[in-house]
């Protein structure tokens, strides 16, 4: 795939938009009027800018636990718990935050909270109260340690895939005891198999591992192995392209949901990579998005997107039964 390079935007940096007026207050917010899509129904508001419990400073992560309560992690180093409606119900405090905040979160195999420091090389799992059980992770560029992950995904059987960049560009694949490293994926560049800030990660139901290259503007697809199998997308703003990809998600059906930092939007696809539709776009109002970050599937098919610089996260609610889908080519 021919694609022009760019340059990656420096973490903390954010493309200038307006945040505008927000909802404000705990809880879920009405839906948006204008807001339209093939899947969702409607979009749901949660939190507003502040550093009060249910506000939020620049929103990065967000996960979903068994029973589909929320947790959110910003750059106060705070997580945030709430239940399905968007009801806050506690959070705790990282306790190092002097070299940066957390950011990358996931479920792991025996249901706890995973929050990635990647100041700190290390990797976190919490109960969903908050209290602390498994902490690991060393710094370093050899295999087997950890420069500055980005993100990790969490096999059924507790392996752990990790993204890494700026020091050295690559995943891992840790096994359950974290001591053996499975899989390395290493190289900085742009042809299959090598990274440009390697960001999201997500594991579909057979297994196969999906990857947002952020500054490479495409999503890479592994089998479980660390086997390329192909990739998709390319610098832009046109239907099938992308401006630094941060997150993706793969739901039941094998749908791929792009989280998309330069293009303020979301992205789905099928398990094909054709694109359903095109969700957001730059504003304030619900069911647009500035800078976003992060998304989370419930189990219901909602989809979770930590929208950075509105500081608030948002809930797209699945429309019921599931679509029939058309291909489209222009967004919403």
């Amino acid at each position: 795939m021919n694609r022009r390079r760019t340059t990656c935007p420096q973490l903390g940096q954010a493309i200038a938009l307006g945040c505008g007026a927000l909802l404000a207050g705990c809880g879920a917010g009405p839906s948006g009027d204008g807001f339209e899509s093939a899947i969702f129904s409607e979009v749901r508001v949660i939190g507003s800018r502040g550093n009060a419990p249910g506000q939020f400073v620049k929103p990065r992560s967000v996960a979903v636990d068994r029973v589909d309560n929320v947790y959110v992690c910003d750059m106060t180093g705070r997580v945030q718990k709430f239940d399905p409606d968007g009801n806050y119900l506690l959070q705790w405090q990282m306790p190092e935050i002097e070299r940066g905040r957390p950011k990358g979160m996931a479920l792991d195999h025996e249901g706890n909270i995973v929050v990635v420091e990647p100041h700190y090389s290390r990797i976190n799992h919490f109960t969903p109260e908050g209290k602390l059980v498994s902490q690991w992770g060393t710094h370093g560029r050899e295999r087997g340690e950890l420069s500055f992950p980005r993100a990790v995904a969490i096999a059924p059987d507790g392996s752990a895939f990790v993204s890494e960049f700026q020091i050295v560009e690559r995943l891992q694949k840790f096994g359950l005891a974290r001591e053996s490293v499975q899989v390395e994926i290493r190289g900085a560049g742009h042809g299959p198999g090598e990274f440009n800030r390697a960001e999201g990660l997500s594991l579909d139901a057979t297994g196969k591992l999906y990857v947002a290259d952020s500054c490479n503007h495409r999503v890479q697809v592994f089998d479980g192995d660390g086997a390329f199998l192909r990739e998709h997308g390319g610098p832009g703003a046109a239907s099938g392209e992308f401006s630094y990809p941060y997150d993706v998600r793969v739901d039941e059906q094998g749908r791929q949901y792009v989280c998309e930092f330069g293009n303020s939007r979301v992205t789905v696809l099928d398990s094909d990579d054709q694109v359903l539709e095109i969700i957001g776009g730059a504003g304030s109002k619900p069911g647009q998005f500035n800078n976003p970050w992060s998304l989370a599937l419930d189990s219901r098919g909602n989809l979770y997107v930590a929208d950075s610089q509105n500081h608030r996260v948002q809930k797209l609610i699945r429309r019921e039964p599931a679509p029939e889908f058309q291909l489209s080519s222009s967004p919403n």
